[in-house]
């Protein structure tokens, strides 16, 4: 009992502690804002990937990509219970419409990355270690290795959803004053309504929503625009392609020669490139590409200590992905201070929805997210090799009961919506109600992997 709680401890000290390092140099002034954003955007572009692709390229193969099924079962059932949580939970204290979306953002949309991977980095090399093996001959890098891989795993599809219905989520709707408004999925807005009009959102929000030129892009790196944004556009009947045009007035046309049909095709094919690219980040082309090699016959050119490249180029991309984990701690530290700075007094309209947020992510999940992976380990081993797993089903926990995702406060600066509100959210939440709360969650998912495997 004493080494799962001091394992439980010092997983979550040595996150905490780089986070510290992190509030100290923006304090002494060697981390400013500019600097964390400039960090930021090299670690999200370089290291970041780095780490993605020598994590799941080194770790993944058909077999092992067929037995991660429940991933993204868990992922959806994670989804269901927040989701019936959070609307349940708001109504019952009365939230608006607004503000149980910020709620329902808050608590659909937990740190995937940063702290999960930190916290089973530290598990490996831990006191209660060996409790993670899978067999005798398991170690401590193998441990930290399959952590992360299913880690990356569920992110990719976190990512997927939060930069789709999530950015919906936080965004201004013409109705939100309406109490009795109901959260519609992006993919079922009603097609030729202009969310883009200056009547429902800001000059700068509209700005921001729209598909911008590539000079726009390179000033605003860090936005992802989702399906939604994508969909409003192409649907806003102000909008004239070729493709618009040619349906509005088809039977006036003469046919087309097969060069003009060659051409809106070639035209069709670079606007579908083009959205799937904004849809995009590098770490997700990095998932994308390492699944490719580590499903090829390319892993075997990188990933054989006998060949050329792997001392060489396989081993440079593992150094540089060591370093991404570090920088985004140290980042998340920067932010906190630049938060804490930020903080002023708050009406209580406004800490009504981030304490509801806070208790329904930190608080209630955990309370069905336990349960759930414990009833994996009990009977799932019938369907999956992965409920033996111990450090799967630790992830699995660890991956439902985290905080909020901390690039969540970008949607909400883009869309000139709920800034403050989201602030206040990953103060508290990082900076105060992290370490007791992961602490006990961490422990509680230690001692189920040492009692039922």
């Amino acid at each position: 009992m004493l080494n799962l709680i001091i394992a439980a401890v010092q997983a979550i000290l040595q996150v905490m502690v780089i986070v510290f390092f992190g509030f100290c140099l923006t304090r002494m002034g060697y981390f400013n804002m500019e600097k964390q954003k400039w960090l930021s955007k090299l670690n999200l572009v370089f290291f970041t990937p780095c780490l993605l692709f020598s994590n799941i390229a080194s770790t993944i193969s058909f077999e092992k990509l067929l037995a991660f099924w429940p991933i993204p079962v868990f992922y959806v059932v994670f989804g269901i219970l927040n989701y019936i949580c959070s609307q349940t939970t708001t109504r019952v204290l009365g939230l608006n419409a607004a503000y149980r979306r910020f709620v329902l953002a808050c608590v659909m949309f937990s740190n995937t990355n940063s702290l999960p991977i930190a916290t089973i980095t530290s598990l490996a090399v831990s006191e209660a270690g060996k409790i993670l093996f899978w067999n005798a001959d398991d170690t401590q890098e193998s441990v930290a290795a399959r952590g992360i891989s299913y880690t990356l795993f569920f992110a990719i599809f976190g990512n997927l959803v939060r930069w789709s219905y999530g950015y919906n989520l936080l965004r201004k709707h013409h109705d939100d004053d309406d109490d009795d408004e109901e959260v519609v999925p992006p993919m079922l807005i009603t097609p030729g309504y202009n969310y883009l009009s200056t009547n429902n959102a800001s000059p700068s929000s509209a700005s921001s929503l729209s598909i911008a030129s590539e000079a726009d892009l390179e000033h605003q790196p860090d936005r992802r625009l989702s399906t939604l944004t994508l969909a409003a556009q192409a649907d806003d009947p102000k909008v004239v392609d070729e493709t618009t045009g040619l349906l509005a007035t088809f039977p006036t046309y003469p046919a087309l020669s097969p060069a003009q049909e060659a051409s809106g095709l070639k035209n069709s094919l670079y606007r579908l490139a083009l959205r799937f690219h904004k849809f995009m980040s590098p770490p997700l082309y990095a998932a994308m590409l390492a699944l490719i090699v580590g499903l090829s016959p390319l892993k075997a050119v990188l990933y054989d200590p006998s060949s050329f490249l792997y001392p060489s180029f396989t081993k440079a991309i593992e150094i540089c992905g060591k370093a991404a984990v570090p920088l985004i701690l140290t980042c998340l530290g920067a932010q906190l201070t630049c938060i804490a700075r930020s903080q002023h007094t708050a009406s209580p309209a406004v800490k009504k929805p981030v304490a509801v947020a806070i208790g329904c992510r930190m608080l209630l999940a955990p309370l069905f997210v336990i349960p759930t992976v414990v009833l994996f380990v009990m009977y799932g081993a019938k369907w999956s090799t992965l409920a033996t797993d111990p450090v799967f089903n630790v992830m699995m926990i660890v991956l439902g009961s985290s905080p909020t995702a901390i690039n969540l406060v970008q949607i909400t600066q883009v869309n000139n919506i709920f800034e403050d509100e989201m602030l206040r959210m990953l103060f508290w939440s990082y900076g105060v109600v992290c370490v007791p709360i992961c602490t006990l969650t961490v422990f509680i998912a230690l001692s189920i992997v040492a009692k039922l495997l």
